[in-house]
């Protein structure tokens, strides 16, 4: 009876032994396969987000830059000049308005040829002009030309044809904190090339605008 009794314990380890084994590796390969399942999802998580942030910072990196295609006037270095109008098609001593067309540039958009304002352009001579933003230094009303002076319609600012200050025909003080604002121009091939700025209104100093 002891032999039986041996062989059962013998039997008792070894099964023991054997049905422990198989649930020691199998939890292991669990424990393995949650950690992978959670590095995987935060990878294709993450992964998604970081595509999302380089876009959006993209154009942010490479803002305000033109393409190459658009690039006016390189190599004279007067690429900020904007041309305008042809001396043909100025009379002398009659100030003429024309709408300046120029490329914006913004951190997300190029585009080009637009409408960012208007000028006067007066023809002086065969080969000498004066230019005007039509804004009115008040408070940024299109000014009018009659042929002998400039008036804003809004506030009866008034300006003589040199865009110095002048008194309304009315007679009311003439509220423009300063004259008109000229703009330079360079005359390239009978071409009226001009460097065009928006400037601050109200303010009795000429500072244009960024």
């Amino acid at each position: 009876m002891s032999d039986d009794l041996r062989r059962d314990d013998v039997a008792n380890v070894d099964g023991s032994d054997e049905s422990s084994e198989p649930s020691s590796q199998g939890n292991t390969r669990r424990g393995f396969f949650e950690i992978a399942s959670i590095v995987l999802g935060a990878i294709v998580g993450v992964g998604p987000a970081l595509i999302g942030l380089v876009a959006f910072l993209d154009p942010l990196r490479g803002r305000r830059t033109k393409p190459k295609l658009y690039e006016e006037g390189a190599g004279n270095g007067t690429s900020s000049l904007v041309r305008v109008a042809s001396m043909e098609a100025l009379s002398l001593g009659e100030p003429q308005r024309f709408l300046v067309i120029d490329d914006q540039i913004d951190a997300w958009n190029f585009t080009p040829d637009e409408p960012v304002g208007a000028v006067y352009i007066e023809k002086l001579t065969p080969s000498t002009v004066r230019v005007f933003n039509t804004t009115c230094p008040h408070a940024g009303c299109s000014v009018e030309c009659n042929g002998t002076a400039y008036e804003c319609p809004c506030h009866s600012s008034s300006f003589n044809l040199n865009g110095t200050k002048s008194v309304s025909g009315s007679g009311r003080a003439n509220p423009s904190p300063r004259d008109m604002d000229a703009l330079d121009y360079e005359v390239r091939d009978g071409e009226i090339w001009v460097d065009f700025k928006n400037f601050y209104t109200g303010r009795d100093e000429k500072k244009a605008k960024a």
